[in-house]
């Protein structure tokens, strides 16, 4: 009996040992999951980036992907993206500046300085004739999700009709096609569509005068406020869509498409386009860069002023989130006729056919002096002709 009350003893002595064991072990566990959970919350906090320009300026619409070409998102009227979603590095793309490829961590309070892309057109020769030819050179982005699942560039050569009030005619160069040895692989109908809204846009004014007009800021509520030298912002009842920076001989105005036609379709009782829009919240945003007139050059219309466009579109598609990205570049303006646009036009498609490769392609970049897509967007394109 004494025997087992001296078993007893001990095993409370070593039950009362193993439980403080325990406990430390357990202390020290809930330290390691804390310091974990703290190193997880820093790891995942979101990691802002503001692109701007050599003055400072926030760049809105630059597209931000990983160095593997995944799409990250894209910046907002004051050139801020909240997240690149965990990036070490991310590529930065805008129609109007250089690419570049910048490591999150070097940044400065996260601010990337973009530069000028050094494109620019000739002077228009002042000969007056029925039509005004403008030539079109697009890129075209398609992301679903965040992956690039097609790519298609091309020449839209389009003449505007001056006795008409600017209606085009148009031929389609478009370098697309099915095959994994071409440059491009989703359906030309579907960019040419795209195109011609962007020249049908530019049948008008340049964007700046458009939205000054009483009738446009009656439709869309705008209201435009200076916001800094030679900048000036633009908004509605929704909050701020857009701003117009002038910088040297160029005008910048970059406008948020979709916000101005919730306001009109809420305006005008537009409930089923409300509801169509909803349901895919639809998003949609657009940059031209136009050059402003000189003194002398009262008489070139505005539709010969445009040098450079971009399209960003969104919506939930039957595929998942689908992203529409346009560059448009204008490689010449003149003054043709008839047979002019003709002749051009069949110049154009025998050499820049829909058998095009990417490095033809890029043949024809270089001889126009069109900014070249970066490492990071080849990669991605080449990436995407393998899978086909």
């Amino acid at each position: 009996m004494v025997a087992i009350q001296t078993s007893c003893g001990w095993m409370n002595v070593i039950s009362k040992h193993i439980i403080r064991k325990m406990n430390k072990t357990r202390q020290w566990a809930m330290l390691v999951i804390a310091i974990v959970a703290m190193t997880m919350t820093v790891s995942i906090q979101a990691q802002k980036i503001e692109v701007v320009d050599a003055d400072g300026n926030g760049i809105p619409l630059v597209s931000v992907t990983t160095e593997d070409g995944v799409y990250i998102g894209k910046t907002d009227l004051n050139g801020v993206l909240a997240d690149v979603k965990g990036a070490t590095r991310v590529a930065v793309s805008h129609v109007a500046y250089k690419p570049q490829l910048v490591t999150i961590a070097s940044l400065a309070k996260g601010r990337v300085t973009m530069e000028d892309a050094d494109f620019g057109l000739a002077e228009i020769v002042v000969r007056p004739k029925p039509y005004i030819l403008v030539e079109y050179y697009y890129r075209g982005f398609r992301y679903i999700g965040d992956s690039l699942r097609a790519y298609g560039a091309g020449i839209i050569p389009v003449a505007y009709d001056i006795n008409k009030k600017y209606k085009p005619k148009t031929r389609y160069m478009t370098s697309c096609g099915t095959f994994a040895n071409k440059a491009v692989m989703w359906h030309s109908a579907e960019i040419e569509l795209k195109i011609k809204e962007i020249a049908k846009r530019n049948n008008g004014p340049m964007t700046e005068k458009w939205m000054m007009r009483d009738t446009v800021q009656k439709v869309y509520g705008l209201s435009v406020t200076k916001d800094g030298n030679n900048r000036w912002r633009i908004d509605n009842p929704k909050g701020k869509v857009g701003q117009v920076v002038h910088d040297g001989n160029r005008t910048y105005t970059t406008l948020d498409g979709a916000r101005m036609q919730r306001y009109q379709d809420e305006n005008q009782g537009n409930k089923s386009l409300m509801k169509k829009r909803q349901e895919k919240d639809y998003a949609y945003e657009y940059a031209d860069i136009y050059s402003l007139p000189g003194k002398d050059e009262s008489e070139i219309p505005d539709l010969a002023r445009l040098e450079m466009a971009m399209h960003h579109w969104e919506l939930n598609s039957d595929k998942g989130r689908q992203r529409d990205i346009y560059y448009v570049y204008v490689i010449t303006h003149s003054y043709t006729d008839e047979a002019g646009f003709k002749a051009r036009s069949k110049e154009l498609n025998k050499g820049h056919a829909s058998n095009m490769t990417l490095e033809e392609l890029q043949a024809y970049e270089r001889q126009y002096n069109i900014p070249a897509l970066d490492d990071t967007q080849l990669k991605a394109i080449r990436a995407l002709k393998k899978q086909f």
